[in-house]
């Protein structure tokens, strides 16, 4: 074990530096299979820790299946398990579902590359001091209904906390219409399983949120096309796909729509909800970005107050992507009905993660890292437009707040060219048909305006308003 080096000064406690540094030996081979472990005692001396540092650190190399124990003899290095490989990118599934690869190049952190059209916000800009207090104070209320499964609803407190929230929206309701979710993902896949049925037909944003097209494809439901405009759904081609296929539900997102940024002017949302009435369908809001825009807006949800629409939210994008905590704001038949969903396919939501995401809200670390946050995107938004414009980028419209612009390039018929440009170039940038439903092909493109300072970026961004402008080139 004198390859093991541990020091009081990092950020990372010894039990950590052990555990990292053994599985590290572990799998280079270094540290063979079937080898016995160095006893605690001896480790404990040789390194100068406490005995109990060491077996904490050996108890979590059990777990993460690196070494075993066996009872008096020690502990052993596991022997690696065989496991079939597979190509993802070869799977029926992966094929039939296109919309998965934006999903893949969002989740993944180990790729290399630089990825501009993300959701993810730079690791440094988020509050890491906010969620440690937050955890903290979760920690120091731990009680014996921790141990127990939490109320399917979701935690009350939270709840009634969520009555005033929405308040300040404009939206009235009492915490027995409120469901507590693991995410708007979750929030939005029980919505569709009660009100839809496979061969239903929808109406979406085009462009819109690539994940809920990948699910309503899953599910059997007809995806129909609303354009989206600078001030929300395009009127005229919703009311005619309205009268001729008599959808069940729209799904849309009124305020810092994503992928374009747009929010839904106050005329567009009351004639949207008119519409809703006539042709008899309900309307699923999601304001998963509420909290970036600190701008009085129209939500459809206030319009109508819970009558048709179902609104949903969720904390992921600004406390923490890992805390999976979201909502459902809806009839209250509704969410009787949706809470007997989720306890058949979920039992209940986490209680723990609802516990931080409470005390982060009620100790005043959130509000004030929302200010810092939507300062900073603020500036870079501003400095994003600025820099696209001068590069004879066209703007789809200019955001009130958010990380997101949706923009193209005249001399690019489709984005699928540019995206092929900045993967050669190290750069993940998803074209725009990756956005819509059935991915046809279109000129535009998302991308992170938390990005726009990358210098690789910047370069791109020039060779491609360069190259426009030399077409002999």
């Amino acid at each position: 074990m004198t390859l093991i080096r541990l020091s009081s000064n990092l950020k990372m406690s010894l039990v950590e530096q052990i555990v990292e540094q053994l599985g590290e030996l572990i799998n280079q081979g270094t540290l063979r299979p079937g080898s016995k472990m160095t006893s605690i005692r001896l480790f404990a001396r040789q390194h100068q820790v406490s005995a109990h540092t060491v077996t904490e650190a050996y108890e979590r190399l059990v777990a993460l299946g690196h070494i075993e124990s066996r009872p008096r003899s020690g502990f052993f290095v596991r022997r690696p398990r065989r496991s079939a490989t597979r190509n993802v990118s070869q799977s029926p599934f992966a094929k039939a579902f296109d919309h998965l690869w934006q999903l893949r190049a969002h989740l993944s952190n180990d790729d290399g590359l630089l990825n501009v059209s993300s959701g993810r916000l730079p690791p440094q800009w988020l509050d890491s001091d906010m969620l440690r207090v937050s955890l903290k104070s979760a920690a120091t209320r731990l009680d014996s209904d921790l141990m127990q499964y939490g109320d399917p609803y979701g935690y009350l407190p939270l709840r009634n906390l969520l009555q005033t929230r929405l308040s300040d929206l404009g939206i009235h309701t009492p915490s027995s219409q409120l469901l507590l979710t693991d995410g708007t993902t979750q929030a939005v896949d029980l919505i569709m399983r009660y009100l839809l049925r496979p061969g239903d037909s929808v109406l979406v944003d085009d462009p819109g949120y690539f994940n809920l097209f990948s699910n309503l494809q899953l599910q059997g439901i007809e995806a129909l096309p609303v354009p989206r405009t600078a001030d929300g759904p395009d009127i005229q081609v919703l009311e005619e796909l309205a009268r001729t296929h008599r959808p069940k539900v729209m799904f849309t997102q009124s305020v810092l729509h994503t992928p374009t940024g747009s929010t839904t002017s106050p005329g567009h949302a009351y004639r949207l909800l008119r519409l809703a009435e006539e042709y008899d369908f309900n309307i699923v809001e999601n304001d998963t970005y509420a909290d970036f825009l600190d701008t009085p807006s129209t939500r459809i949800a206030a319009l109508d107050q819970l009558h048709r629409v179902f609104y949903v939210g969720s904390f992921s994008k600004t406390l923490s992507a890992a805390a999976r905590v979201g909502f459902i704001a809806a009839p209250e038949a509704a969410v009787r009905d949706l809470c007997s969903l989720k306890m058949i396919t979920s039992i209940t939501s986490s209680q723990i993660n609802e516990r931080l995401v409470f005390h982060a809200l009620t100790e005043g670390h959130y509000r004030r890292s929302l200010e810092r946050l939507r300062t900073r995107l603020a500036e870079r938004l501003a400095h994003t437009e600025a820099l696209l414009e001068s590069m004879g980028f066209e703007l789809f419209c200019r955001p009130l707040g958010g990380k997101f612009v949706w923009a193209r390039h005249p001399a690019y018929e489709s984005s699928d060219e540019i995206w092929r440009l900045a993967a050669a170039a190290g750069i993940v940038l998803a074209p725009g048909k990756v956005f819509r439903s059935g991915m046809p092909q279109t000129p535009w493109f998302r991308l992170n305006v938390c990005c726009t300072d990358e210098p690789a970026l910047l370069a791109f961004l020039q060779s491609i308003s360069h190259a426009a402008s030399c077409p002999g080139n």
